[in-house]
Parts: structure tokens; sequence; C-alpha cells
């Protein structure tokens, strides 16, 4: 068994064995996080960047800015 947890917040996710995803549980994080007992190996998902719409058309031609 291997303890995971989450590289943004720190919080400990778990103890596991096997391989699995997992997100994590706080409001502010929610990264997700793969595990693969068998090899040891854990990976993180890139984190979520909002995208700012400044600059942008939407389909309706309104633009934001």
């Amino acid at each position: 068994m291997i303890d995971v947890r989450c590289p943004n917040c720190g919080k400990l996710l778990g103890r596991f064995e096997g391989v699995g995803e997992i997100k994590c549980p706080r409001i502010n994080c929610g990264r997700k996080i793969v595990f693969n007992t068998k090899t040891g190996s854990v990976n993180y998902a890139p984190e979520n960047r909002h995208v700012a719409m400044k600059d942008r058309a939407s389909s309706s031609g309104h633009t934001f800015r």
C-alpha cells in the first residue's frame, strides 16, 4: 500500500493498493491523481487553468473586453 497525497494542498487522500484515479475533495483544489501501486508510480494530471476571455469573440459576435 502507498500513501497518496495531493501535490497542491498536501492532503492525504488515502492508502491504496492497485490501480486507480482519485480527485482531491478540497473545494479550492480538486486536482486529479492517477496511481499504480504495482509499479509504484503516482502521476498528477495537469492543473485546470482558466483561460481569460479578454478580446475574444463569441459565436454571436459579442466581444469580451
